[in-house]
C-alpha cells in the first residue's frame, strides 16, 4: 500500500471523479529491482526511498520501539 501519492495528478490521469477520495494505491507486478530496508534513525534527513546505483531500493524505516509508546 502506498500512502504518499500525488492524488490530483493520479485524478487527472485515470480520470477518478471528484466525488471520490484517493485514499491508498495498491502496486501490483513484478518490482524494478531489490528492496532493502534502511534504519531512519541512522539518516533522519533522509526520510524518502532512493535508488542506488546498483538498482536497489532503498526504503528508510523507524524502529518499532521509536513508534510505540508504552
Amino acid at each position: 500500500m502506498v500512502g504518499m501519492v500525488h492524488r490530483k495528478e493520479l485524478r487527472k490521469v485515470l480520470n477518478i471523479p471528484e466525488r471520490y477520495d484517493i485514499l491508498l494505491v495498491l502496486t501490483l507486478g513484478k518490482p524494478k529491482g531489490t528492496a532493502v530496508i534502511e534504519d531512519l534513525s541512522s539518516n533522519p534527513d533522509k526520510q524518502r526511498g532512493w535508488w542506488d546505483e546498483q538498482g536497489r531500493w532503498h526504503i528508510p524505516k523507524r524502529k518499532l520501539e521509536d513508534i510505540i509508546i508504552g
